[in-house]
């Protein structure tokens, strides 16, 4: 749920007031139907619980020729939810959840550059630290006759799992800390070095004040 509070969430902010067909075709366009196990008919329901809880703001519009359709942007407090869900999934390593820093990566242009560095040395510390507690774990399940073989196999690929997170974190970290991509906080006419990558894939370009 938390994951798609975010998505619902960020979708808004990008485009507020926006509908509600307008913001699932968006969220499609992302595949997160595979990645989010998010039901494309969920979205229409997430938008009213969010509004319910006062993260969003319901507004009625009425057209001359059609009737009205409700469109949504963000309160305070949604505002506030919205940063710290994405705070949460980027500082925090959930190795079962890996949608969760998935769905932060589509919007870590709202955070300063300097808060995503810390925050991925901040996850990089803690990956080396389970990866550093694996090969002890390991001979305890190894060595325990009635540890099921399924489990043994269970641990290992989440242990590839980290290993692959892990490599690419520190590579992340390299490109951001080298200049890549734009943050909150930098100046709209940004311009990166030669070559430098300047966009997320099909996320948005951050807006402009």
């Amino acid at each position: 749920m938390s994951t798609t509070r975010l998505l619902l969430l960020g979708v808004v902010r990008i485009f507020q007031p926006a509908y509600g067909y307008q913001l699932r075709r968006e969220l499609m366009t992302w595949n997160v139907q595979a990645w989010a196990n998010i039901n494309p008919g969920s979205i229409y329901t997430g938008l009213r619980t969010l509004a319910k809880h006062g993260y969003l703001l319901e507004l009625e519009q009425d057209g001359a020729h059609r009737p009205g359709r409700t469109s949504y942007k963000l309160t305070s407090d949604g505002e506030t939810e919205y940063f710290s869900l994405l705070r949460g999934m980027l500082w925090t390593v959930d190795g079962f959840h890996p949608d969760k820093m998935q769905a932060a990566l589509a919007f870590l242009w709202s955070l300063r550059r300097d808060e995503v560095l810390v925050a991925l040395e901040a996850r990089i510390t803690q990956l080396e630290a389970w990866l550093k507690s694996q090969p002890f774990s390991e001979r305890q399940i190894l060595e325990d006759p009635g540890t099921p073989n399924h489990v043994v196999e269970m641990f290992r690929i989440t242990t590839a799992r980290d290993n692959g997170e892990l490599d690419w974190t520190r590579q992340f970290h390299t490109r951001i800390k080298s200049g890549a991509y734009a943050f909150a906080g930098e100046p709209a006419d940004w311009a990166p070095t030669p070559g430098m990558i300047t966009h997320w894939g099909e996320i948005p370009d951050p807006p402009t004040t």
